[in-house]
Parts: structure tokens; sequence; C-alpha cells
């Protein structure tokens, strides 16, 4: 069952609790489109804020920052994504967004309209091609960003951790 109108960037502690079911699916319409997020359990590192990438555990729907290591195949190959919109406290519970424009928080030069993949920084993508880094299927950049690492403009479809470059 999906639900509508939720709020993504709120976000809730361990110690409060879910407030919706964990893989829970959600939507909400803003002026830039209608944009999709699935409800996770942070894996117990902490995601650290709004456009960090995440990668999500189909079985219980636990998420943890997207690195290298984690998307490695054995480990992370093939799983779920999303971006947050806001920070998950450690254990805490919150929305990661699958589907829509929104930004994604990528390293410095990261060209539009390229493939992106998972680096050794926790949560920030690049479109750098080191070998051993994992492609993510799903998430396009549509603006470049300029000379250090922040969030860049770029659409959402479902985003998966693709093949090994």
């Amino acid at each position: 069952m999906y639900i509508f109108g939720i709020d993504p960037t709120k976000a809730r502690t361990e110690a409060e609790g879910a407030e919706f079911d964990i893989g829970q699916v959600g939507f909400n319409t803003t002026s830039d489109g209608s944009k999709g997020y699935i409800y996770v359990e942070d894996s117990g590192s902490g995601i650290t804020g709004d456009g960090y990438v995440a990668l999500i555990n189909s079985s219980d729907f636990t998420a943890v920052m997207a690195t290298t290591t984690t998307s490695a195949p054995g480990t992370g190959a093939g799983k779920m994504a999303g971006v947050a919109r806001a920070a998950i406290a450690a254990s805490g519970f919150g929305w990661l967004q699958i589907f829509g424009p929104g930004t994604v928080r990528v390293s410095a030069s990261a060209a539009a309209h390229t493939l992106i993949n998972t680096t050794a920084t926790a949560g920030q993508l690049d479109d750098d091609a080191t070998a051993g880094a994992e492609v993510m299927d799903g998430i396009v950049l549509n603006t470049a960003n300029g000379g250090s690492a922040a969030t860049a403009a770029g659409f959402l479809n479902w985003p998966k951790v693709g093949r090994t470059l």
C-alpha cells in the first residue's frame, strides 16, 4: 500500500521509534514534480544529511550510506538505493527518495548526464569511473557540480547498485 502527503524531511530517533512501517513507500507532489520515497531504519552508522546516498537491504529495509565497500559484489551489488532528504541518526528512521527530481551528493566537478558511481566517501557519488567502484543505475545528474563536493540537481528512477567498473 502507498501513502501520500508524507514529509520526507522528518526523521525519528531509535528512542522515538518508527512512525511508519519499515519498507513503506510514500509519495508527495511539490512544485518541481511528483516524488517517491521509502521508509527505512538506519543500520547503525547514521546518514549524514540531505542528498547523501544510501543502500537499502530489501530483506529488512535497513539502510547504510553507499561506499565502494558497501556496494561491492557480495555486499551490495543489486541493492536498492535512495537519497536522504534529511539526516537520519544511527539506528533511527526516515525517508529515502527513490523517484523524481531531487539533489544528489557528488564529488567536485561531477559532470551532468554521465554514469555516476560509488566512491570511498560515504554517501557521495562521482563520475570518475574508478576501477572497482559500482555504477549507480537509476540516478542521473541534470546539472554539473562545481569545484567542491556538494549536491547537484538530478533525477531518481528507482535506483540500484549496478555493475562494477
